[in-house]
């Protein structure tokens, strides 16, 4: 699903500090009110707001938003080329909330890749990561993100920790007995280290248990 918007994205910030005195002849009494801490509220439909700078004057603005909704809504990217007087934007469909987003060129091929981290709500912790790689005149190619093999899944319940080393991404989880639906009692862990070659994901697994491929 690929849209073309045109977006103007106001926030309203609330900040408020109040100081009461109370005084008499021969004292002064301080209340101490705490500071209002200052909010970015985002207008509806919009949740989150991430900023990536590429470099100066090139700024992708990355939003999820979709009115009502809360599992599932649509990501948003804002491309400002702003030495160039460029402005493009794509869409597609959201699982999950946005909670980092990043660059890197995991490739080295001088084209950055944009990495957008969403996590499942309520029970469900899923690892959704949505990647486009952007040349220098702005056209983008989406990255599919490698899935779990099918017996990885039936032992993954969520809560991934990602982390980049030596220009790869790692991606590390715990991994539960099949039965173990709420996930209580880990039995493992796995970690798989992502690199990308000709715009395409390799997955090499450093550990593993014997119970997952």
């Amino acid at each position: 699903m690929k849209i073309s918007y045109q977006i103007v994205i106001s926030s309203l910030f609330l900040g408020a500090t109040t100081c009461l005195f109370s005084c008499t002849s021969t004292t002064v009494d301080k209340k101490q009110v705490k500071d209002a801490v200052a909010k970015v509220v985002l207008p509806q439909p919009f949740h989150v707001h991430k900023v990536v700078e590429i470099k100066p004057g090139l700024t992708l603005d990355i939003l999820s938003w979709g009115r009502g909704a809360k599992s599932a809504a649509a990501y948003l990217i804002l491309r400002s080329d702003s030495l160039n007087n460029e402005y493009k934007s794509i869409t597609g469909e959201l699982d999950g909330k946005i909670t980092d987003a990043w660059n890197m060129d995991m490739d080295s091929d001088g084209n950055p890749e944009v990495f957008i981290q969403a996590v499942g709500t309520e029970k469900d912790h899923y690892l959704s990561l949505y990647v486009y790689e952007f040349s220098e005149n702005g056209s983008y190619k989406e990255l599919k993100f490698p899935d779990l093999t099918n017996s990885t899944k039936k032992l993954y319940r969520g809560k991934d920790l990602l982390y980049i080393k030596d220009g790869s991404l790692f991606r590390e989880f715990s991994l539960f007995d099949e039965s173990d639906t709420a996930g209580t009692k880990p039995t493992g862990k796995k970690l798989l280290e992502y690199s990308i070659r000709g715009n395409s994901f390799s997955v090499n697994e450093i550990k593993t248990d014997k119970k997952a491929d």
